[in-house]
């Protein structure tokens, strides 16, 4: 076996040769790893650039799949699919299928973002509803099997969620009749005394306040249209009309009149109101094309403990609808009114809140970030509150 080890005779005479040596050795070695450093980064460029090909691509075929087999609301409108450079999306594909050609497999996919989900955890029931028990025990002929070897020690428990279907029912409302036992008391006054009608918000119709209530909270709330809620009813036996309904929905709108004057008083309690609109459009309203935007307008205010949300409909985005509602000129007699010391505004960058910022009671003005740039530029010129 050699040795590794040279003998004295072996050793190099010069030792400045032999540093130049080691020098030139450490010069290739460096330049060895400027080249694999360089690689390095060519390598990670080229799955950067493959990436970003796959996601273009994927993108395309979202859309392409969007507006093939799409709902004719989610159709893509053209100039979003002129985003897309069909001749480079081709040389892209081309490009793709030589890379899977040449090294046999596909570019590796990227792992998962998402995070797994968690075990579904059971919740337990709120504890303000009613409990009904339900026992099932053994048969007597376990019983008897068992003997007398057996005692019983308690229950299993399991809660489950149940629910009594709506009950409709009819109120029969019998008013006294009083009559004179003698012919002769008519002459002083009514022949038959009847007892007085309860109060109704609306005394002729043939709905109930529970039934109003019922009424309106589908519609407004559970967005249940009455043509909807109609077979609802059709569907429990009872024949009630979406006209009916409509009607109802109607006279309402002056019999809550009140309510609505105090909401307001509750709206104006808070020192920060939120402002809104947004479009609507109304078929067959009266002296107005199907076609034409109408505007729902939000005002959102009141106390922490007592938040208050107003919905205002109007034809138009007008900026003197929020002046009008906030500091209406000249005042409704019995109408709430805004607080002495003013309040701050909330908005996004739409000019007719700047306009309205400037009223008296408005002492600051909010704007929402998340209308970037309008509300940058409130920003920048007024200082974020004006």
């Amino acid at each position: 076996m050699q040795s590794a080890i040279q003998e004295p005779s072996t050793l190099p005479v010069d030792p400045h040769a032999e540093v130049i040596r080691l020098q030139a050795c450490l010069a290739e070695s460096e330049q060895q790893r400027a080249a694999q450093q360089q690689a390095l980064e060519e390598n990670r460029t080229l799955l950067e650039e493959r990436a970003q090909r796959i996601e273009q691509l994927l993108d395309l075929i979202t859309v392409l799949k969007r507006k093939r087999f799409g709902r004719s609301a989610d159709v893509i409108s053209p100039d979003q699919l002129s985003l897309f450079d069909e001749a480079e999306l081709e040389a892209l594909i081309g490009e793709l299928e030589t890379e899977v050609e040449t090294t046999g497999e596909a570019p590796a996919e990227q792992p998962p973002t998402e995070k797994p989900k968690g075990k579904p955890v059971r919740r337990p029931l709120p504890e303000h509803l009613p409990r009904v028990d339900r026992v099932i025990d053994l048969s007597e002929a376990d019983k008897q099997a068992m003997g007398s070897d057996w005692t019983f020690i308690g229950y299993d428990e399991a809660e489950q969620l149940a629910i009594i279907p709506r009950q409709p029912y009819i109120i029969v409302v019998k008013r006294a009749k009083y009559a004179p036992l003698d012919d002769s008391l008519t002459d002083a006054g009514p022949g038959v005394v009847i007892a007085p009608r309860a109060p109704q918000i609306l005394p002729k119709a043939i709905a109930d306040s529970s039934l109003l209530a019922d009424v309106v909270v589908g519609k407004f709330v559970d967005g249940l249209p009455l043509y909807r809620q109609e077979k609802i009813w059709a569907r429990e036996g009872i024949e009630l009309a979406r006209q009916t309904m409509a009607g109802w929905m109607i006279q309402l709108d002056a019999k809550l009149a009140p309510l609505m004057a105090a909401m307001k008083a509750v709206l104006y309690q808070g020192r920060v109101i939120h402002i809104d609109e947004t479009r609507l459009q109304v078929l067959q309203e009266p002296g107005r094309e199907a076609t034409q935007q109408s505007f729902m307008w939000v005002y959102c205010g009141g106390t922490p403990d007592h938040p208050t949300i107003w919905f205002q409909y109007a034809e138009t985005r007008s900026g003197a609808v929020p002046q009008q509602f906030l500091f209406p000129d000249p005042p409704e007699v019995g109408d709430a009114a805004p607080p002495s010391d003013g309040m701050y505004l909330l908005s996004d960058g739409y000019c007719a809140y700047t306009a309205l910022a400037l009223q008296a009671g408005i002492i600051g003005h909010a704007a929402c970030w998340a209308h970037y740039p309008a509300s940058r530029f409130i920003w920048s010129r007024y200082g974020g509150l004006v």
